[in-house]
């Protein structure tokens, strides 16, 4: 997990991040969202059904436009703004609460953001261009 920043329009927020190259989306909690910029989001023309981090399915119909800001790299990235979003996770026998955002891979794979067992969150060359 690392502390990145979200900017929507002229709001900026801190927030920790899961970077979860097991996740094809990138989401936000709906209550962080809207306590942090309103509800300022736009709604799908039809629901996604989409598997969740705790293995079950979760409808999503809402979603931003917004820039995630690591190490001063500005990413313009679609973000899934999901009511259903699980509080906590059980890994390995123990109870883990899940961050504000979570950070797919399809964003990872776009941005070439690496994670490296030692340094973790890493942006690569292909970033670097941005």
């Amino acid at each position: 997990m690392r502390n990145v920043k979200i900017r929507l329009l002229d709001r900026e927020v801190d927030c920790m991040a899961l970077f979860d190259t097991g996740s094809g989306v990138t989401a936000v909690r709906r209550s962080f969202f809207e306590e942090s910029f309103g509800a300022k989001w736009l709604v799908l023309d039809k629901p996604l059904r989409l598997y969740w981090v705790n293995g079950e399915f979760i409808e999503v119909d809402k979603y931003a436009q917004v820039t995630i800001i690591i190490d001063d790299f500005k990413l313009p990235e679609t973000v899934f703004v999901v009511d259903d979003f699980v509080e906590e996770v059980e890994v390995d026998g123990k109870r883990v609460r899940l961050p504000d955002l979570i950070v797919g891979s399809g964003t990872t794979d776009k941005y070439g953001i690496a994670l490296d067992p030692k340094e973790g969150v890493k942006l690569t060359g292909a970033s670097l261009l941005l």
